[in-house]
């Protein structure tokens, strides 16, 4: 639990207990949440405690997800703030996919999609509720209790536009339904996603403390694929001036 004297904007709430076997969400905003956390009806996220570390994803004033945006709390949120990035296979065709999370595991999460799945090296782009062009009816699946998403600016789930859970997803659009892409992508997230996986009771180190070493080390791997991709690009430069 965040300690009620932490002065931390969520304090009072319980941190930890989702493991890998709980990380799949589904389409809808507020799923993916272990049986330990109750839901609150209408509000699909507000006022729950964070099972895998981090808060969730924030379409702004959207099913209890608008008391997770402020500058506060871009800063605050373990992994830094939420970015996107573009997923497309190399070589590209016309699946383009976009991931939506913390900084330090959408840049975790694309490094390793370019080794196992063949994904074309990209840079993530500050994510804004309010300015940017995917939406809630875009997700084509959650991860960590609404913490991260996949989405397809081909799909549109009129689900997501109503009451929470109210009605059944669309089906995915034929073109990616059977995408082997697809399938690598959603298999890679849901086995090398970072989470904290730590009783919500555990004794010993405090709750703060075991998301810090978790996005430390996701922060390091970050610098090496940062370091990675800019010698990608040098590489490319290069092999193009030569040619």
């Amino acid at each position: 639990m965040i300690p009620q004297d932490s002065g931390h904007p969520f304090a009072g709430r319980y941190v930890g207990s989702g493991d890998r076997s709980t990380i799949y969400g589904s389409r809808l905003y507020g799923s993916g949440y272990p049986s330990s956390y109750t839901d609150n009806g209408g509000d699909a996220v507000q006022g729950r405690g964070f099972p895998y570390g981090s808060w969730p994803i924030s379409w702004g004033a959207y099913r209890g997800g608008e008391e997770y945006t402020s500058s506060t709390l871009d800063v605050l949120r373990p992994g830094g703030p939420l970015v996107t990035v573009s997923v497309t296979p190399n070589p590209s065709t016309n699946e383009v996919y976009q991931l939506v999370g913390d900084r330090d595991s959408v840049m975790f999460m694309i490094s390793d999609l370019v080794d196992w799945c063949h994904a074309t090296p990209q840079w993530p782009q500050i994510f804004s509720a309010s300015g940017n062009a995917t939406r809630p009816e875009n997700v084509i699946q959650y991860y960590r209790a609404s913490s991260f998403a996949l989405t397809f600016a081909g799909y549109n789930n009129t689900a997501a536009l109503g009451a929470a859970s109210s009605t059944a997803s669309v089906p995915l659009p034929d073109s990616i339904v059977n995408s082997p892409f697809l399938a690598c992508i959603n298999d890679t997230i849901a086995v090398a996603l970072p989470i904290l996986d730590w009783p919500r009771d555990a004794k010993g180190l405090s709750a703060g403390a075991i998301v810090g070493i978790v996005f430390g080390a996701i922060a390091g791997a970050t610098i090496l694929f940062v370091l990675g991709l800019w010698a990608y690009e040098k590489f490319k430069s290069w092999y193009i001036d030569r040619v």
